[in-house]
């Protein structure tokens, strides 16, 4: 993989990188995802470790709702620009992430609704919105 000044100069340029293996695709995903993971752990629970209370879940439930959302777009969008381009191998797998994806939402939003403590008369739900499953 080309370097991030390589990467940068390409995309300024209009042009892409990719990977011409499937091989180096995974390589590329695991090293990522593991030069990182110490790092995204430790800040993550440092960050939980300062929850004091249900309602300090709230602004970051909420804020992860919102980037998840962001996601669900734009795995939509791409399966439906694979499904034009013909791809239907990526299609459906870019479909099946978004619907992962649409659970994650459903369930995200619970857990945000779950730090405000019940009235009496409050209905609590495990699915709140309805976000449509994606199919070809």
């Amino acid at each position: 993989m080309p370097n991030a000044l390589t990467r940068l100069f390409k995309a300024l340029t209009g042009k892409t990188w990719a990977h011409e293996s499937v091989e180096a695709v995974r390589e590329t995903i695991a090293k990522n995802a593991f030069d990182s993971l110490a790092d995204r752990a430790q800040e993550h629970a440092k960050g939980a470790d300062g929850l004091a209370s249900s309602y300090a879940f709230q602004p970051g439930l909420i804020d992860l709702h919102d980037d998840l959302h962001d996601i669900w777009h734009y795995l939509t969008a791409l399966g439906a620009r694979a499904d034009e381009l013909g791809n239907a191998t990526l299609t459906d797998t870019l479909f099946d992430a978004a619907n992962s994806i649409r659970h994650g939402l459903q369930h995200v939003a619970a857990a945000a609704e779950a730090t405000v403590p019940h009235r009496s008369g409050d209905q609590p739900t495990s699915e709140p919105y309805d976000v449509p499953l994606i199919t070809r």
